[in-house]
Formats: C-alpha cells, structure tokens, sequence
C-alpha cells in the first residue's frame, strides 16, 4: 500500500474517534465525567494505595477496638517485673467450733474419725519471734497485769493459780491474733476494702464543707451528715463501751481456749480488761489528730528507713517465758496423770472426756510410754530383750510419728528424730516422759473443769468494772473526744450494715485517685476524660504497682527495732497516764509540718493541670477533716469492722444465720 494512503486513513480514523468522542460527551456529559473521576482515582490508587491502606486499617483497627472493648475491659499488668504474690507462713489452720481430721485435714470428715488439733489448745505451735520483740510485747501484757489484776487479787490471796491461767489465756489470744493476721492478705485488703470506706468518709466531708463556713463546725455538721449511718459506738462514750464489750464477747469462742467460755467470772474479767483498759484507750489514741498527723509525716516521707543500729536478735518461742508459771505451792485442784490411772472411776471418767476430744490416741500414747520405759529401766538387759525395745520403739514410731499415722501427734522434730536413729537407752525415755506430759497437760485441766457443775445464772443484773461512778467517768470521758457525738439513746439507730460496706462504682486505687481529683481537687473536664481513657491501659498496672509496694512497706514497718518502737508508742499511750502529755504548742508544729508535708507531696504536673489555688483548698480541706477527733474516730471503727471480719470470716456466717432467723420470725 502506497504509504500516503496510510497515513490519509490514520488521520481519518483519529478524526472519526474524535468526532464520536465530542458527540458521546455531548449526549452522555454524567457519563463521561464519572468516567474521567474513575481513570483519575486510578492514577492515584497507582501511586499512593499505602497511604490509603494505612488510613483505613487505622479506621478499621479503631472501630473494632471500639465494638470488642468496653469501661470493664482493662488490660493486663505492662511491668513484668514487678509482680505481687502474697507472703504465707504456712501455719496451721485452727478448728475452734471443732476438730479436724488427721488424714485428709478436713473438718467434718466422713470417712475417718475425727482426731485431735493440738493448735485448737497451743496455738503458739511453731510461733517464733525475736527475742527483743518478745520482750516488748511480754513487758505490755506485764503492765497490763500489774494495772488492772494484781491491784485487787493480791488484797485476797497471794496465790498465783489464777494469774497462771489469765497468762496462758493471754498468750493464747495474741497467738491465735498473730496466726490469724498471717492468714491474711494485708495490702489487698487496705487497697480494696479500706480505702473505699476511706472514701466514702472523705465524700462526708466534702459534703459537710459545703455547708458550713468556718472549720470550726466542720466536725458537727458531718456528724449531721452522716445521720442514722453514724456508727453506734460514736453514739455515747458509754455506747462506746458498750460496743467494745459485745464485740470482745463475741470473739471469745475463736481467742479463748477451749471450754474457756465456760467460765464467767474469767470471761467477763478478760472482758472488761480488753474493752475497758486495752481497747478503748488504743482507738483514743488512734483517733487523736496529733498521732493522725505523726502516721502521716511517716508515711509520705520519702527519706530512706531507718537502719538497726543492732543485729537481730534470736528467734524465742512466742511469749513462753511469759506464760511461765510462777505460782510455787501445788494445786489441791490439780490432778497429776498418775493419780488418775490408780483410780478407775477417774480413769473411766477422763477416757470418755477424751473420746469427745478426740484424743484417746495421747493416752494411749502415755501408756504405752509408760510401758516402754519400765521395760528400758531394767538392769542387765539381754540381746532379745534390746531387739524387742527397738521393734516396740519402731512400733511407736509409725504409730505415733508418720505423717500418714491417723493417730499421729505432734512431737518436737529432735525427738522423732532421736527416734529414727534409735538412740533409746540414754535420751529418749527422759524426753518421752516429758513430751507426753505436755501434750496431756491441757486435757487434764479441761477435764477437771468438766466436771464441775455448772453454777446458777444469777437472778440480778451482772456488776461491771467499769461502773458509772464519779471516778469512773473521769476514765471513760476526756476534754478531746468528751461525749463523742452526743446522740441521744432513744435515737432512731439503723440496723443494716453501716454504708461504708455498700457495693460503689469505684474500686480499685486508680478509681480512688479519680475519685478524690474530681470530688476533693476538681480537676478539669479534660483530665477526668484523658484519666478515663488511659484507664483501660494502666489501671491493673497501678493496682499491682501499689499491692508491691504496700507490701515493701510493711516488711519495713515489721522489722525487729521498728516493731519494739511502735510497741513501746503504744506501752506509753496506754500506761504511761502520769506522764506529761505534748504541750499545745508542740502539737500545733506537729500539724504545721504534717500540712506543709502534704502541700509537698502534690506533684508539681497536676499543680499545673488545677492550679496552685485550688491545691491549697484541696488539701487544707483533707487537712482540717483529720482534725478532728470524733470524725477520726467514727473511721477508725468502720475500719476496724473490716478487720475484724476479715481476720475473723466466721463472724460473717454467724451474721447471716441471725439475719435469716430474725426474717423468719
């Protein structure tokens, strides 16, 4: 083809496409115009698709986290390292409603017989402290003897019988305490149940600040506040005591030995000593302003601990040289294991105690002791006599001393171990006689006391200590706390649990610290939503952050020379009344450093977010409601509740059982 002829057709075709091009636009302009977008949008997606990819995975990532998250979902702990694990002793658990089984460990078991605790009698078992911590708590219960029993007891008798037996009760109260507050996990249970009454206290205060002008009636008005909730040992000073002598009587079946209770004249004297002259002066001194202040200059305090300046003392058994006995005349009343195995009638009798203690299995035991060492004692033994001693001794040794023995007793581990190397001729027979007196001991006085009768109920009101005399009341009322709330008796008193114990829509230490921004310091719209936004992400962080360090605290707080001066704070609050109380002018320094303490300890981050007046306001607020002695006081029973529910959960059964019974009547 001749090449002109190919080029005419070439131009004639583009002249064709753009005639029908202009025509097609000229007739379809929509057409044409999504058609350009479209070419347009797919230069671009060309060019820039990872821009677009990362716009909308950022889109979809953001929608997702929105619809699969909600307020509940928190994250979990980001600091690896630090991780909190409550610390456990490993003590044995006591059965003070009953016994528990040797084999399988449970209380009301089937399938064996029940057995003896020997805990439920000596729960100062496997209880050691230092020698100078010892020391300083037997030196309290010592002024606590010297002050409230030995003033009236030693006008009647010089006989130190019954000071024995309040020694061992007291050592058995401290030691089912310590048991029971090892049991326990102390920071989660500051971080999750005393804090939120904290709380609700401080939302009192803020409320009552809000009606009065002055501090001055900040005290009454939150006391209004509070209304029917007012705990009612905040009531009267006489409610007060009152309140103290209930709640000490109904711990007595869980700090008391066994059949104790059994015995009113003791109880109500341990009553009265407790409530009266140990209780109620420790929660005075708890509840005034100047050691408020003192606990919180040593708790913001960022210097470094005190060092010991002594080595630690060694490990003591706990409070046994004080429960030592110092009574030297024997007993008529006491009966020795001898003299009940001469008598039938007194064996008979104290073998069917033991059946219903469950410890039949000790004086066989003590019999077969007995046994033992008439055989061992023997002069001039022959080589078949030695190898039946040492097949009896082995017998004893499985019977008594296995692990899986059902009728296993707890022996000092040198004599089990004395038993397994077999060294019976010199120190076991010795060491045996004196074991299986021990762990008899407690039976033979529980039985001496079964067998008495019951005396009559008296007809007439009980006569307390603590009576309503002139002399009296100069103990029960001071210039402080005076009459605490002032409530008259016949005021509407509200039986439910107090509202500190209600279900809040806070929890946990990041909620508190929302909490108090927003209520006490009133932190902006803008931080309150940025706060509830990183919720998600740190909340679980911070509580296990503030559990660790809680718990780092108390481990500084319980080291031996830290524990004798906080001993020795409280010997001084209790006993020390002739003492020259602190001056009002050192008090007052005291509050000045314990307010500049916590105008310091703000950081200076949120100074910036509420403003430098705002922060005063805030924190002179907290500062004028722990000044006040009967605020302080209504908090410290509402913790002091939680407590004791904690260190003692049967209360709460016991609680629920009454509950129920009175609904149905």
């Amino acid at each position: 083809m001749v090449p002109w002829v190919r080029t005419m057709g070439e131009k004639l075709r583009q002249r064709l496409r753009l005639d029908v091009g202009r025509e097609i636009c000229r007739q379809y302009p929509l057409f044409c115009f999504l058609l350009l977008c479209l070419s347009a949008a797919s230069l671009l997606l060309n060019r820039y698709l990872h821009v677009l990819m990362i716009f909308w995975s950022f889109v979809a990532g953001v929608v997702t986290f929105y619809c699969s998250l909600g307020p509940d979902s928190l994250l979990p702990n980001i600091f690896f390292t630090i991780k909190y694990k409550p610390k456990q002793l490993g003590l044995q658990e006591l059965f003070p409603q009953g016994h528990s089984c040797a084999v399988c460990g449970k209380v009301k078991c089937k399938r064996h017989r029940p057995s003896l605790l020997l805990e439920n009698y000596q729960p100062w078992l496997d209880l050691k402290i230092s020698s100078k911590v010892d020391a300083s708590l037997s030196e309290v219960l010592e002024l606590v003897l010297e002050n409230f029993v030995y003033p009236w007891y030693r006008d009647v008798t010089d006989d130190e019988s019954f000071v024995d037996e309040l020694r061992i009760t007291l050592r058995f109260f401290a030691s089912v305490l310590i048991r029971r507050i090892h049991k326990v996990d102390i920071p989660s249970i500051i971080t999750k149940k005393l804090l939120k009454a904290a709380m609700k206290h401080i939302e009192v205060i803020v409320k009552a600040r809000q009606k009065v002008k002055n501090t001055e009636f900040l005290q009454q008005a939150a006391l209004e506040e509070y209304g029917p909730e007012l705990h009612v040992a905040l009531r009267s000073r006489r409610d007060e005591l009152h309140y103290l002598r209930k709640l000490t009587e109904l711990l007595f079946p869980y700090i008391l030995p066994p059949k104790a209770t059994d015995c009113r004249s003791l109880t109500l004297l341990i009553r009265e000593i407790l409530s009266g002259s140990v209780f109620l002066p420790s929660l005075d001194f708890l509840a005034d302003p100047d050691t408020v202040n003192h606990l919180l200059i040593i708790f913001i305090d960022d210097s470094p601990p005190e060092k010991a300046t002594e080595p630690a003392s060694p490990l003591v058994p706990f409070l046994q040289k004080f429960a030592e006995p110092r009574n030297k005349k024997p007993s008529v009343l006491k009966l020795e294991l001898k003299q009940i195995r001469e008598q039938q009638d007194l064996l008979f009798r104290f073998m069917n105690f033991l059946k219903q203690e469950g410890a039949v299995h000790v004086l066989q035991f003590c019999l077969t002791v007995e046994e033992f060492n008439d055989r061992i004692l023997r002069p001039e033994l022959s080589n078949d006599e030695m190898l039946s001693l040492h097949e009896e001794l082995q017998k004893i040794y499985k019977t008594y001393c296995l692990d899986e023995s059902i009728d296993k007793i707890r022996f000092d581990p040198f004599i089990v171990e004395e038993i397994q190397r077999r060294k019976i001729i010199k120190s076991v027979p010795g060491k045996l006689m004196k074991e299986k007196g021990q762990h008899l001991e407690p039976f033979i006085l529980n039985f001496i006391n079964s067998c008495e009768s019951p005396k009559p109920k008296p007809s007439r009101p009980e006569l307390t200590i603590l009576s309503p005399t002139s002399e009296n009341n100069k103990k029960l009322f001071n210039d402080l706390f005076k009459n605490n709330a002032n409530r008259a008796e016949n005021t509407e008193r509200k039986q439910n649990q107090n509202y500190f114990m209600e279900v809040m829509t806070v929890e946990g230490v990041y909620d508190y610290l929302m909490y108090v921004g927003r209520v006490v310091f009133q932190v902006p719209d803008w931080l309150h939503h940025l706060l509830m936004g990183t919720r998600i992400l740190f909340k679980n962080t911070l509580e296990m952050y503030t559990d660790y360090y809680l718990q780092c605290k108390l481990e500084q707080l319980f080291q031996e020379h830290r524990l004798v001066s906080l001993i020795t704070l409280f010997r001084d609050a209790i006993f020390c009344e002739n003492t020259e109380p602190r001056s009002l002018q050192d008090k007052q320094k005291g509050a000045k450093q314990t307010f500049e303490e916590m105008m310091n300890y703000i950081p200076d981050l949120i100074v910036k977010c509420i403003g430098e007046e705002t922060k005063y306001e805030s924190i002179r607020l907290l500062f004028d409601g722990l000044q006040q002695p009967v605020l302080n006081k209504q908090l410290t029973y509402v913790l002091l509740d939680i407590v004791i529910q904690e260190l003692f959960p049967e209360l709460n059964k016991v609680q629920k059982e009454v509950t129920s019974m009175t609904s149905w009547m």
